[in-house]
């Protein structure tokens, strides 16, 4: 009898066992599909569909008629543009420590906004929430997130999701559900707020990450700047040849 797990859940336990050493082999082999089936209780289509996420996130690859293997990892500064879940959890990963040190809330109107999304076009009166949140990585000023949130999506998130993780607590909501999330990576100069927090000139260069968040009907949910410090921000993907 198979237990009735969802695949980001299953991706999770996969994660938590390599890191572990547990369920690779001394030729970092994983155990066949059965295997994986019977050690997890879940259906082949479930197994199948967290591989493939594990595969495109750069935890393993396929050797056709040989097995899924895990890659070697890379270094623990770097984090992963594929990671599945948000950014505390990818650095819980790779064994850093991301905390909040402060998080600011507003409610404020999209012409107040700071910037907008070239994709979607706003009333000057659509109701937005303002989130910005100031970052340690293992006590270093490390990222400054800046953040729209539709109010006709969400009214109102609550102070522990600001210094905890935003992405399970929308995780956890059974009627904002993420589906997909769209990035874009530039530079730029830290403005004068952000370089402060990190104790850099002001017009230091930095990493941004730009995004929008949609729901899986489709529905955007919310946009979002995110400042790197140079200093301490490393990225990878993995670019799948075949």
């Amino acid at each position: 009898m198979t237990l009735k797990m969802d695949t980001g859940t299953l991706v999770k336990k996969i994660i938590a066992e390599i890191q572990s050493g547990k369920l690779m082999d001394d030729q970092r082999k994983l155990p066949t599909e059965p295997e994986l089936m019977e050690h997890y209780q879940v259906t082949r289509y479930t197994l199948r569909e967290s591989l493939k996420r594990l595969s495109m996130m750069g935890y393993i690859y396929q050797v056709h008629g040989v097995g899924n293997f895990v890659r070697q990892q890379q270094t623990s500064n770097s984090v992963s543009l594929e990671h599945n879940g948000g950014l505390s959890a990818e650095m819980a990963r790779i064994g850093r420590n991301l905390t909040t040190k402060k998080a600011v809330e507003k409610n404020i109107f999209a012409k107040d906004a700071e910037f907008l999304p070239d994709t979607f076009n706003f009333d000057n009166d659509t109701k937005l929430i303002e989130i910005t949140r100031f970052r340690n990585l293992d006590n270093e000023p490390y990222v400054m997130e800046h953040s729209y949130y539709l109010q006709s999506v969400i009214e109102k998130i609550p102070e522990k999701a600001l210094y905890g993780s935003l992405f399970e607590y929308f995780e956890e909501q059974s009627k904002i559900q993420i589906g997909f999330i769209d990035q874009t990576i530039m530079s730029e100069p830290l403005p004068e707020s952000v370089s402060d927090f990190m104790k850099l000139p002001k017009g230091s260069p930095s990493l941004v990450v730009q995004d929008e968040s949609y729901l899986n009907t489709g529905q955007l949910l919310a946009f979002s700047k995110q400042y790197y410090n140079y200093k301490l921000a490393k990225m990878f993907m993995v670019k799948k040849i075949h």
